[in-house]
């Protein structure tokens, strides 16, 4: 039913967060959303959340995600292996520190975001990005000056090779 092109958007709502790759796969769906866009936008956080985590996922998935008052969504495109360098600077800027920490440990952080994670004000966005084993010079002195002391330990975790408990 999740691929039958004559599914409704409320029907491929509910199906969605069990069969996501399912809907995703439904021929009707890119019609359905220009036709029916207010409708697939009223589907709950866990429904585009599970959605925006397919690798697959069209880019307007995710966009609806990142749009979605429900963080779940949000956290479902921050957890994506592959996310550009535009979709990261999107959650960086997030008032969600727990966005802009998924950001700071992304394999794919664009150079510019460096400085601007090392000065987070929250430490748990600072402590993500000190994890990182190739940081530049400048960021790692920001991150070994930093007034936490469990981002100043990491930062020396890491340049030594100590693995944490």
């Amino acid at each position: 039913m999740a691929r039958h092109p004559n599914a409704p958007a409320e029907v491929l709502g509910l199906l969605a967060p069990e069969f996501p790759e399912a809907v995703l796969q439904n021929p009707a769906l890119p019609l359905l959303r220009l036709a029916q866009m207010a409708q697939i936008q009223t589907w709950p956080g866990r429904t585009l959340a599970k959605l925006a985590a397919v690798e697959g996922a069209p880019e307007w998935v995710q966009e609806l995600a990142m749009r979605h008052p429900d963080p779940q969504a949000q956290w479902a495109v921050a957890g994506r292996a592959s996310l550009s360098a535009e979709r990261l600077r999107q959650l960086a800027g997030r008032r969600e520190w727990q966005l802009r920490a998924a950001v700071a440990q992304h394999p794919a952080l664009p150079a510019d975001l460096l400085p601007l994670l090392a000065a987070d004000p929250d430490y748990g966005v600072r402590l993500s990005l000190a994890a990182r084993p190739e940081l530049p010079a400048e960021v790692l002195k920001t991150l070994q000056r930093d007034p936490h002391p469990l981002v100043r330990r990491r930062t020396q975790m890491v340049s030594t090779g100590t693995r944490p408990l």
